[in-house]
């Protein structure tokens, strides 16, 4: 049961989520490019890599009841990608009638969210044609 906890409950729910959070971001794109054009739209942004960020400084502690606040990085079952406006720099809130999408921005951000849904889907591929021939015996072909 361990080597089942561990193949399928450890590793596998991150580069899951890690695909969830990519396809969230590309539909976000598109809806911020399909709203270039519309006054007053604010920009949205999925934000997923950031909970990885500064685990080395994060203050770590135990959590022995429900209602404690959790300290430390986020356990992979936590950590969920979220929808948040862009942040959009002072002068520029208040310009009547414009928008406030960069669409070299958003296709920048397009690009780099498809090299690592690519990359996020290879490495469950691979992790599958691991375990694939690891069952059967089989070495995968090149």
């Amino acid at each position: 049961m361990q080597y089942q906890d561990y193949l399928f409950n450890q590793r596998l729910p991150l580069m899951n989520k890690a695909l969830d959070a990519y396809a969230l971001r590309s539909k976000t794109i598109a809806k911020n490019i399909a709203n270039i054009n519309s006054p007053h739209y604010r920009p949205e942004n999925v934000k997923f890599e950031e909970y990885f960020q500064d685990q080395d400084v994060v203050v770590t502690g135990t959590q022995d009841d429900s209602k404690h606040i959790p300290l430390g990085k986020p356990e992979t079952e936590r950590v969920e990608s979220n929808v948040v406006p862009q942040d959009i720099p002072e002068p520029q809130v208040y310009f009547s009638g414009t928008t406030h999408v960069d669409i070299d921005r958003e296709m920048a951000s397009l690009a780099e969210t498809q090299i690592r849904f690519r990359f996020a889907s290879q490495m469950v591929k691979n992790y599958f044609t691991g375990l694939n021939s690891s069952i059967t015996g089989n070495q995968p072909s090149q």
